[in-house]
Order: C-alpha cells, then structure tokens, then sequence
C-alpha cells in the first residue's frame, strides 16, 4: 500500500472527490486554505489526505499540511468544512518527506484531526473470498469502550 499526489498521477479520480482547487473551512467558518493536492492510495485509488499551504508568500513555499479524508465535510459549491479552528489546524503535525507520511506519522496526524484512520475501517472489513466473513475483528474504538463497560460493571459491583 503506498500514497502517491494526485497532481503527478494519471489517476482516474471520481469526479465527487476531485477537490483539487476547492477552500477548507473552519468551524467558525473562516477560509482555512485552498487544497492544493489529494494523496491517493495507489491500491483502491481513494482519496486518504488533502494537501494544504499555510503561510507561504509570493515565490516562499508554505507549510504543507496533510489533512485526513474523513476529517472533512461537504460543505457547500467548491469548499469543505473541518470540525476544528484555524489555529489548530496550523499546528497540525507535517511529515518529514511531506507527500511521503510513515505510518507511524498517519498516526500523529490522525490522532490530531481526531479521526479513525483509514487503515482502521479495512482491517475491520472482511476481506473478499476469505471462508469466514462473519468474523470482524474489533477497531480500537470498540475495544477501549468495551473495557470501559467492564470497568464499570466492575466499579458498580463493589459498590
């Protein structure tokens, strides 16, 4: 699995996720930035980040920022909205080689936007041609309230 720039790609992108262009709006629906570019999974050719700048100045580069897929919605014609203010998304986590992110680096940044990782939901799906589809194993989300139901049922009963 490996992530490549839409913009240096021929990739056939669906047209509903071709948002090369469109504007970022914050929560107090302020322009965050315009996307300057999608990173795309070379495998299922689905969108995993948009890229942003922030601060750059005539000829300077920016601060390129990886933003997930599923922090952001359709807000309206030509733009999308994060659940999040400006001044948080300026300190959001970058990569060292920033269109190249580790995985341990998808983490931090997922963790920032506070959004389940996109590794995550295909993990938990059960995989085509497998024998046994009716097992699906657990997502992090699940298990921390599943031992947070213990925990309390526990609590409860030494009350």
């Amino acid at each position: 699995m490996g992530l490549t720039p839409a913009s240096s790609t021929n990739y056939d992108i669906h047209t509903m996720d071709n948002v090369i262009g469109y504007y970022i709006y914050d929560i107090e629906e302020a322009e965050v930035a315009e996307i300057r570019d999608l990173l795309i999974d070379t495998q299922t050719r689905k969108p995993r980040y948009v890229v942003i700048e922030i601060g750059g100045l005539m000829s300077i580069r920016g601060r390129r920022i990886l933003i997930p897929w599923n922090a952001l919605q359709r807000g309206g014609m030509s733009r999308l909205d994060i659940n999040t203010a400006m001044e948080n998304i300026m300190v959001a986590p970058t990569p060292l080689v920033q269109m190249e992110p580790t995985r341990v680096e998808e983490e931090s940044i997922h963790h920032f936007f506070n959004v389940e990782p996109y590794w995550i939901d295909e993990e938990t799906l059960p995989k085509s041609g497998s024998g046994d589809s009716s097992v699906v194993k657990p997502g992090p989300l699940e298990e921390i309230t599943e031992k947070l139901e213990l925990e309390k049922d526990e609590q409860e009963k030494e009350d």
